[in-house]
Parts: C-alpha cells; structure tokens; sequence
C-alpha cells in the first residue's frame, strides 16, 4: 500500500474509532450529533485512502460527495430533533427522553 493511502486510512481509522468511542460516553444530543459527525469525517477519509490505492478517483470523488450530501441531510435532520428536544423538555439529557409517549 502506498504511503499516502496507509496515512489516509489510518487517519481515517483513528477519527472513525475517536467516533465511536464519543458515542459511547455521551447523554447529551448536541455531542451525539458531532460524534456522529466526525465518525463520518473518518469514513470519508477511509474512502478517500481506498480511492487513492486502487486509482480510481473519478468513482471515489462520486462517492465521497454522495456521502457528503447524505452527511449533512442527516445533520439537518438530527440538529432539527436537538431543537425540538430542547423545547419540549427545556434539556439536552437522553434519558429524559424515556418519558415520550408515542
């Protein structure tokens, strides 16, 4: 593999592992949002070093910016729960949302 493949996956390995380890530790919805935000920076890079080792950047960059596009749809959509959240029970805590009834 070449170096700068190795150094963007590994990059990439590192943000996407930083992700899931925020996820983990975490009751508040504004740091679920941003550790969900830099899991996806880490699968960004991923895709970014596989690009780089195969040499195909044209279907890469298609990929990349498809991930992008649904990144941030995905963003809106949980930065739009955060504000709901907040009004409706004046708190960003998880687990005062077990009290919802649907």
């Amino acid at each position: 593999m070449s170096e700068p493949a190795l150094a963007l996956f590994f990059t990439g390995l590192l943000l996407f592992m930083t992700g899931v380890y925020l996820l983990l530790g975490v009751r508040n919805l504004l740091r679920i949002v941003l550790s969900v935000e830099v899991l996806a920076k880490g699968i960004t890079l991923m895709l970014l070093a596989a690009g780089v080792y195969r040499g195909a950047m044209g279907l890469t960059q298609s990929l990349i910016v498809t991930f992008i596009i649904v990144e941030t749809i995905l963003a809106a959509v949980m930065l739009a729960l955060v504000v709901i959240c907040q009004r409706t029970n004046a708190s960003l805590d998880i687990r005062l949302l077990s009290r919802l009834k649907g």
